[in-house]
């Protein structure tokens, strides 16, 4: 249950980050007046998502996922 949440959020963000990304270029390009801070900006964003990644406790995750996967029936590897 929890992995199949997981995925379902995970496919939501990627459409919103396919929307968001570009959008957050065009109104930098267009607010600067260049596309060089547009792709700074851009860069801010792959950091903040470094750093965002490096704070998951993936063990813990996973834990919490067998657990609820294991309570329903569900044989997770």
């Amino acid at each position: 249950m929890k992995s199949g949440e997981f995925f379902g959020f995970y496919s939501i963000m990627e459409k919103f980050a396919s929307i968001v990304g570009p959008l957050i270029f065009a109104f930098a390009g267009i607010a600067l007046g260049s596309s060089r801070p547009a792709i700074l900006s851009l860069i801010l964003l792959f950091l903040l998502g470094g750093y965002l990644l490096s704070r998951v406790d993936i063990a813990e995750g996973q834990r919490v996922a067998r657990e609820e996967d294991s309570e329903h029936g569900i044989d997770s590897h």
